[in-house]
């Protein structure tokens, strides 16, 4: 499975990557999941967790900028924010190509994790305003 939403601490919704999409249904598996949480109409946040991901797939990027630009275009945006952990660089270099070729639609803040931090909606605060931390505005 390339993608386990988990929304135990909603308005905070993790978001755990096992592995780079194999197929177009997964990518669409992962979207769909996004979608129904805008169904939902209210605010959320999300924490991305990349750092199980060992083989990112490059061809998906392209089609995450297309769906952040089709999610641009609706009336409200109930995502307030994203936070995407890493831990290597190949999804830094997957983001990075996505957001040149289209900026996300709400600020998204990418932490390089320490295998030894433990990430829940406490210290969510602190990785934002974190020296490490990435912003990248929409």
């Amino acid at each position: 499975m390339f993608s386990t939403y988990i929304y135990d601490e909603f308005p905070l919704v993790k978001v755990v990557f096992e592995e780079g999409p194999k197929t177009m249904e997964d990518f669409e598996e992962f979207t769909n999941g996004w979608l129904d949480l805008y169904e939902k109409r209210e605010m959320f946040t999300f924490l991305f967790d990349t750092t199980k991901m060992k083989d990112p797939a490059y061809k998906y990027a392209i089609k995450m900028s297309q769906f952040i630009r089709e999610l641009k275009k609706k009336e409200t945006q109930y995502l307030d924010k994203s936070v995407i952990l890493i831990n290597n660089n190949k999804i830094k270099y997957l983001l990075d190509a996505i957001f040149a070729i289209q900026k996300p639609v709400a600020p998204v803040y990418i932490y390089n994790i320490n295998n030894d931090d433990i990430i829940n909606e406490n210290n969510i605060n602190h990785i934002i305003n974190h020296k490490d931390t990435l912003l990248i505005s929409p």
